[in-house]
């Protein structure tokens, strides 16, 4: 009996002994354990702090970004607009270059049948100088090539008669000579008088006898040495329609700036 008192009192040490040193172990693992969990908190609140510093940088990252988009699309809207604008510059350009250069064509054309006019100019009155010497004066008169006879060498007595004398016609056929080789160009025929008597003539003044004068140098083109007659103008002036007190006939052989002004006409279409 005492021993089996005993032994159950020394299973109760034992136990107690084994319980006493398991819960100090438990102990011990539970301060291990609230270590460990300290430190787990402090490590979670450092990420905490980590997690929150990202997030504060993704926030302002995306902000950037939004402000990049929004300044992106601003500038593709510009890219966009300055594109048409230039598209558009570009098309004027090139329509303004169009025109300047079908006005440098024009400018071309003119220049040229100018040229050709001026070059027609330029022969006849090297014909003239080269066929008539010095029997007539020659030269250029507002574009027009001019010959001037003094009329005492035609007509003898100026202030009364109006008839070419024989001595004057050949001069004249030397000149219509000339004008034979340009047919498509106008003449001209102007005479000046001034005579002071007009009782035996019965013609009123001077531009009735400068008329007629002229006229009589027409005839003569024509029906002496077949000038057509279309191409002749007989135009009198009084005794002030030249410079000078001497008069005279002048031939004026107009180059054709009827047909360079319909050419102009026509290119300016």
């Amino acid at each position: 009996m005492k021993k089996r008192v005993i032994t159950i009192l020394l299973m109760i040490l034992i136990c107690g002994i084994g319980l006493s040193q398991s819960k100090k172990e438990l102990q011990a693992q539970l301060t291990e354990k609230e270590v460990e969990l300290q430190e787990l908190q402090a490590e979670l609140s450092s990420v905490k702090q980590e997690a929150a510093k990202y997030k504060a940088e993704m926030e302002a990252v995306n902000f950037q970004m939004e402000e990049l988009r929004a300044t992106n699309a601003s500038l593709l809207q510009n890219l966009t607009n300055f594109t048409e604008l230039s598209n558009k510059k570009t098309d004027n350009i090139s329509k303004s270059l169009e025109t300047l250069r079908s006005k440098e064509n024009q400018l071309k054309n003119i220049s040229a049948a100018l040229t050709q006019t001026d070059s027609l100019t330029l022969a006849l009155l090297t014909n003239f100088k080269n066929d008539l010497g010095t029997e007539v004066k020659t030269g250029l008169s507002n574009g027009a090539v001019t010959l001037i006879l003094d009329n005492v060498f035609l007509f003898k007595e100026v202030d009364r008669n109006f008839e070419v004398v024989a001595e004057a016609l050949p001069v004249l056929e030397k000149i219509a000579a000339v004008l034979k080789k340009y047919p498509e160009l106008k003449i001209t025929v102007e005479t000046n008088s001034n005579a002071l008597d007009f009782k035996e003539l019965k013609l009123k003044n001077n531009w009735a006898l400068s008329s007629l004068q002229a006229a009589g140098v027409v005839s003569v083109l024509t029906e002496n040495f077949g000038i057509a007659p279309l191409r002749l103008e007989a135009t009198g002036k009084s005794e002030y329609g030249f410079s000078g007190i001497e008069t005279s006939t002048r031939i004026k052989v107009q180059p054709p700036y009827d047909t360079f002004y319909k050419t102009v006409k026509d290119m300016m279409k």
